[in-house]
């Protein structure tokens, strides 16, 4: 049945179960401000800042695994969002960015608050990017965005609404979302699985590296049989792609985080990276980051990241459920094998008395308090001992951003305990973290979400200051 534009909007919205819509309102915003006074189906969640209206849209899809809407106010909101957004591309979370632009009148004229190449603006961090042409199309448009960031590889979709058209009295036509939610997984073909299948079984020594997309796409049951069919050690992708947990931290297979110094990765006979990056790179390698002469073995949904930097024995695309179960019904029977033995964690010499906190004791004193409480971690200089330290039992007990966009955990913290909403949530973040992130304290104050906000205070640039002793120029010497 037609529908005003706005109320088409929001039934779109509605339809595919995205019942909460983030924004730091603008004059463009207006239509949809003012029939959500009436509508209760859709939440209006008020920010005081785009950022935080993004990573609060990310949050929460990350954890229910559903789609989001963040609404950004012309081409200022957008910039202030983009960081955050970066996170969102990062972590395949399917948000729906919905950008308010000015009348289309005056956006050829360079009016107040806008930009002449909106798209090229946005473009790099989502999968789609649209501005509706037409006051009839927008209900099609932002179905076709929903549709869009949820199928797999899923992500973040842009489309623009310009105030005119959102305003506009005409009735349209809304489509019925329920035909176009289905179910787009893929799986590897049976020739691809029939040879990672034998390089696993031909291995004597394989070690499993597990990545945040098996988390993503609830593999991580999938992986624990795989594991245990091979009998064979399981590592956590390496930190800096590392987004969630892909394999439980307490299963007696789990032997910590990869890196290639890593004894069990210095013995491998073959490295089966399944739902991980092959790397995300922080700076150009100084230390080779692959053994050299082992076999690879790579899964992924996204195809784009098999091979993008290092050549593969066997590569797998495809839903990681779908990957593994095939993976584990092609092995052929075998004896049980020993995993060998954890290397356990250095002992923590406790700080002189009187003395200055170190990171890694405040960590130990907050891991130990919050066992069973989700963790978002965003303290890039303690992150490393944070990420070792911290119980991890499913994909949604620890999160991280890996974008280096700061902020980001201020926001997404309280996303997070919105699809968490029995679950009490602790966001550990830098000091530099909570500045940037520092407007998401009045949405926290505001909706009351039981979200605790732990700040790493290091009193300075400690992630530049290790890049200038890395460096070792006239900083160093003048130290």
């Amino acid at each position: 049945m037609p529908r005003p534009v706005v109320e088409a909007l929001l039934d779109v919205i509605r339809d595919w179960g995205a019942d909460r819509l983030f924004t730091c309102p603008g004059s463009t915003e207006a239509a949809v401000l003012d029939a959500l006074v009436v509508r209760k189906d859709v939440e209006l969640v008020l920010t005081t800042h785009e950022g935080v209206a993004v990573s609060m849209a990310d949050g929460l899809a990350r954890v229910t695994r559903r789609p989001s809407v963040a609404y950004l106010h012309a081409n200022v909101g957008l910039t202030n969002g983009l960081g955050n957004l970066g996170a969102a591309q990062l972590a395949y979370s399917p948000v729906v960015v919905l950008n308010g632009i000015k009348a289309s009148s005056i956006q050829a004229r360079e009016g107040f608050t806008t930009a002449r190449r909106m798209r090229d603006l946005v473009h790099q961090y989502v999968k789609s990017d649209w501005q509706s042409l037409t006051a009839e199309a927008i209900p099609e448009d932002v179905n076709r965005a929903f549709r869009t960031a949820v199928t797999e590889p899923a992500g973040p979709v842009w489309v623009a609404l310009s105030q005119d058209l959102m305003e506009s009295t005409a009735d349209v036509a809304v489509p019925e979302a329920a035909g176009y939610r289905f179910d787009t997984r893929v799986g590897p073909s049976p020739d691809a699985v029939r040879a990672a299948a034998d390089l696993l079984a031909a291995a004597e020594r394989p070690v499993l590296v597990a990545g945040g997309e098996l988390a993503r796409v609830g593999a991580i049951d999938q992986l624990v049989r795989l594991c245990e069919q091979l009998g064979a050690p399981v590592l956590h992708e390496d930190r800096r792609a590392f987004e969630r947990p892909g394999f439980p931290t307490d299963h007696p297979h789990f032997r910590g985080q990869y890196e290639v110094g890593h004894p069990l990765v210095r013995r491998a006979d073959l490295l089966a990276f399944l739902g991980a990056r092959v790397f995300n790179e922080f700076e150009p390698a100084r230390v080779a980051p692959l053994p050299a002469g082992v076999p690879i073995l790579h899964s992924h949904t996204d195809p784009r990241h098999l091979g993008m930097i290092y050549g593969v024995d066997a590569a797998l695309v495809g839903d990681q459920q779908l990957t593994l179960a095939a993976l584990s019904a092609a092995l052929p029977p075998a004896p049980p094998r020993e995993v060998p033995p954890a290397t356990p964690l250095a002992p923590r010499t406790p700080s002189a008395p009187g003395g200055p906190l170190r990171p890694a004791d405040v960590v130990d004193v907050i891991t130990d308090s919050l066992r069973g409480v989700p963790i978002v971690g965003d303290a890039t200089t303690a992150g490393g001992i944070l990420q070792q330290r911290a119980h991890q039992h499913t994909g949604d007990d620890y999160f991280v951003s890996s974008s280096g966009s700061l902020g980001w955990g201020m926001g997404a913290a309280l996303g997070i305990a919105m699809g968490m909403p029995n679950r009490h949530v602790a966001a550990v973040l830098g000091d530099g973290v909570f500045q940037f992130g520092l407007p998401a304290l009045w949405s926290a104050a505001r909706s009351g979400l039981p979200v605790t906000y732990v700040v790493m205070n290091n009193q300075g640039y400690a992630a530049v200051g290790a890049a200038l002793r890395r460096y070792g120029g006239e900083a160093v010497e003048r130290q």
